[in-house]
């Protein structure tokens, strides 16, 4: 807050735009609708200025898909609150949309391969110090993050499961970094 009233700095928060994941909207229904139908039909009206640009399709299925938006705060947790948003005569979810950059060299997080600073490439499978589509363990499962910051926990009964990809959407050094980055975005 350098140099900034408190009240200068809630309205530059409030203007930050979050992104969620819109789960299964009709086909039907044009990306240049999906805002005002939202707005009439979850009572949201009541939102001075709600902001929901739409970014891009994720998924596609035969009759619906997944769409990440841009949103305001205040809009965000009026979504997210909800049990389902209503879109015509369907109900769609909506969830944070975090993008997590991971290096495909050493397999962290919050940087790329082109920026690695090890030596070696590391297995997403076995965790071993060659590139997964040479492993020789194709039965066995151990995610490297896991097992870097096991490395640092001395309470036995305090260490994280190994036991999977290191690219597991399960993986709880993976959940830890997307819940601190959806912190980072919306803690003010």
């Amino acid at each position: 807050m350098k140099n900034m009233s408190s009240s200068a700095w809630l309205v530059e928060c409030s203007n930050k735009l979050l992104t969620l994941l819109l789960k299964y909207i009709p086909n039907d229904i044009p990306d240049t609708e999906i805002k005002d139908i939202i707005i009439q039909q979850n009572n949201l009206r009541k939102i001075a200025e709600p902001v929901l640009n739409v970014r891009f399709t994720l998924t596609k299925f035969k009759d619906s898909r997944h769409v990440v938006v841009e949103v305001n705060p205040i809009l965000r947790r009026e979504l997210l609150a909800s049990r389902g948003i209503k879109l015509n005569w369907n109900l769609c979810r909506a969830e944070d949309f975090v993008a997590v950059t991971r290096c495909f060299k050493c397999l962290g997080f919050v940087h790329t391969s082109k920026f690695c600073q090890q030596d070696d490439q590391s297995c997403s499978n076995c965790a071993g110090n060659h590139h997964r589509q040479q492993c020789n363990n194709p039965g066995v499962l151990c995610c490297t993050n896991c097992l870097k910051a096991n490395s640092l926990i001395h309470n036995d009964s305090m260490k994280l499961n190994v036991n999977h990809s290191a690219l597991s959407k399960e993986c709880n050094r993976f959940k830890r970094i997307q819940s601190m980055i959806i912190i980072s975005k919306t803690e003010y």
